[in-house]
């Protein structure tokens, strides 16, 4: 009864605020991104952002397979994407898979403070 008594504790006190922990994490991607002065990304690190413009956003969903970034816009006038993608220090660089409008096309967006 004691062991059982200390298993739970344990499991309560130790693995219950690690794994809270982990439910927390963000991806790379998380933050605005900008991309030539009036075009912008915003990444939440969990599935969810927008392309912004002067005079729109657009809101997607997106999600990450490795290096692949797979962005779902919401509305449906904004063409959804694929693309290949690295961070280094401050800059994404995005490259255009073959349902983009250019593909192959190497992008790279600064990081927002």
């Amino acid at each position: 009864m004691i062991v059982s008594l200390l298993a739970l504790l344990f499991v309560v006190l130790i693995i219950v605020p690690i794994c809270k922990g982990c439910s927390g994490r963000t991806d790379a991607l998380a933050g605005k991104w900008n991309y030539d002065g009036t075009t912008a990304y915003e990444f939440n690190g969990k599935g969810a952002g927008a392309m912004m413009l002067p005079s729109a956003s657009y809101d997607f969903k997106y999600e990450i397979n490795g290096n692949q970034l797979y962005i779902d816009f919401i509305n449906e006038s904004a063409h959804d994407s694929t693309y290949s993608f690295t961070v280094q220090n401050s800059t994404l660089t995005l490259v255009g898979g073959n349902d983009t409008a250019v593909p192959g096309k190497v992008y790279e967006l600064t990081k927002q403070d």
